[in-house]
């Protein structure tokens, strides 16, 4: 038996003992304006690696500012540049400015917002949380090559960084984002970062399982390591994704933990696709003329293709992958469905939906690689949104397992249409409701609909209850259970 968290979102099925009738379905974000453009002379079009996260009172961006110089016809010009590391702060997750760093002179001026220049593919930066993090480590950067391992980076304020000359870790492949973070329940560090298996082949649309679909022989994969001390690290192997799971190549992993849920992992993780053998598809795509050229220097860069995926996990180690995308590459436009495009940045921001004014989460999703200055738009999704427990019109239920509530007042994340419903029974052990907690029908759409109950929860705190669902023509995003009436004044 456990004590429910403070907030459970409803992404899988671990809290139901029994479910008829619904079941966990993905949602799919909405794409917005472009936010930020990478036009400046030390960006361009293979600028990427994009991650954001709330520093203070607003938000970090951190990415690699990259060109690579083409003709119209997609061949390669001189003077192409890779590897400067670069920074922009906004306020609310949707205006983003270049502070002048001053750290990097280009074009003879230091008036930029690089923090520094490598030839090194990627760099990943975060905000250490661990309370016993010296003040001059507290900002972290693992920068990271193919075989080169990832290389430690320290700073005070995120602006300011030295190379310690320290490899965190030797062993892998890590051309990719490798991402790390603290985990304040576990004590300790969490790190995802590149490595591969082999292919045992890729699933064709009939169902069928042919070697053609990855001509490489090899599967990019996420492996997980774990360290008290971000020095003695262990490795935990390659993560999971449930018998019987595709053989998808996943460019990148974006694995954090979900701030407003913390006992839950969440990643969006980068998907790669080769569709070289599809070729007499590949002209009617855009930007053919470039693309063609692409095609002929370097094979891949012009039929491969990314989209995005939606994974969630209680252990980080064993993950509830999607099949499906969450992200697709969407209308076919310039600028889209390339080797690059539809690559979402680690982390987001906290907005407001200017139509009801409620809290969103901005996801923050690349447009226009290899083709002009990447571009950067954002997508939402309501608070919890990633995935619901959803019903048809007829019926469904949900019987959770024994728990222990957490508090004296129930919030609901719901959405229904004008017919449809969500009723809330809280039951004994035996699955039997008991008098005085049935909420009724709800309906409505709000992220926070408290659930009226004739009976007083705070008699309920320290007994063992199943939770009951049902719903009709509705979807359940989360439930909030959290202290009313203070503990001291009961």
């Amino acid at each position: 038996m456990e004590k429910l968290h403070f907030r459970e979102v409803f992404w899988d099925e671990w809290p139901a003992e029994e479910m008829r009738g619904v079941r966990v379905t993905m949602h799919a974000p909405r794409p917005r304006e472009i936010v930020y453009t990478c036009d400046r002379p030390w960006e361009g079009c293979v600028s990427g690696y994009f991650q954001i996260f709330r520093d203070g009172a607003g938000y970090r961006l951190y990415y690699r500012g990259a060109d690579d110089r083409r003709d119209a016809d997609g061949h390669r010009l001189s003077g192409s540049t890779l590897g400067r590391f670069c920074c922009a702060e906004s306020p609310d997750g949707i205006h983003f400015t270049r502070p002048e760093v001053g750290a990097v002179s280009f074009g003879g001026s230091r008036k930029n917002n690089i923090l520094f220049e490598r030839e090194m593919d990627n760099i990943f930066i975060f905000r250490d949380a661990n309370p016993a993090c010296p003040p001059e480590e507290r900002y972290k950067g693992l920068c990271g090559e193919y075989r080169s391992g990832l290389m430690l980076y320290t700073s005070p304020d995120g602006i300011h960084f030295s190379e310690t000359g320290r490899k965190v870790i030797e062993k892998g492949h890590f051309d990719s984002l490798n991402t790390c973070f603290w985990n304040p329940a576990a004590g300790r560090y969490e790190l995802y970062y590149r490595s591969f298996h082999a292919s045992g082949g890729s699933p064709n649309p009939d169902g069928s399982v042919g070697p053609e679909r990855n001509a490489e022989g090899i599967v990019r994969d996420i492996l997980h390591a774990v360290s008290p001390d971000f020095l003695h690290w262990t490795e935990c192997g390659l993560i999971a994704y449930g018998d019987g799971a595709p053989d998808f190549q996943m460019y990148t992993n974006n694995v954090m933990l979900y701030p407003r849920a913390p006992h839950i992992y969440v990643g969006w993780p980068a998907r790669y696709i080769e569709r070289r053998m599809d070729a007499a598809v590949i002209p009617d795509l855009p930007d053919w003329e470039k693309r063609r050229g692409l095609i002929e220097e370097e094979g891949r860069g012009g039929t491969a293709m990314t989209d995005t995926l939606l994974m969630s996990s209680r252990d980080g180690r064993h993950f509830r992958r999607e099949e499906e995308a969450f992200i697709r590459p969407g209308p076919e436009r310039a600028g889209t469905w390339t080797y690059g495009c539809t690559y979402t940045a680690y982390g987001f921001a906290e907005t407001r939906d200017p139509l009801s004014g409620d809290e969103e989460i901005s996801l923050y999703v690349t447009e226009n690689y290899r083709m002009k200055p990447v571009g950067l738009r954002r997508y939402t999704l309501r608070q919890d949104g990633f995935w619901s427990w959803r019903s048809p019109w007829r019926e469904g239920r949900v019987l959770t397992k024994s728990c222990l509530l957490p508090g004296d007042e129930i919030s609901l994340n719901l959405s229904t249409s004008a017919q449809g419903y969500v009723r809330l029974r809280i039951c004994d052990e035996a699955g039997e409701p008991l008098p005085g907690f049935d909420s009724g029908f709800l309906f409505g759409d709000s992220l926070r609909r408290t659930v009226p109950f004739a009976g007083d929860l705070r008699s309920l705190l320290d007994r063992p209850v199943r939770l009951e669902f049902l719903l009709s023509d509705a979807d359940l995003y989360s439930m909030t259970c959290r202290d009313r009436i203070p503990a001291h004044m009961r």
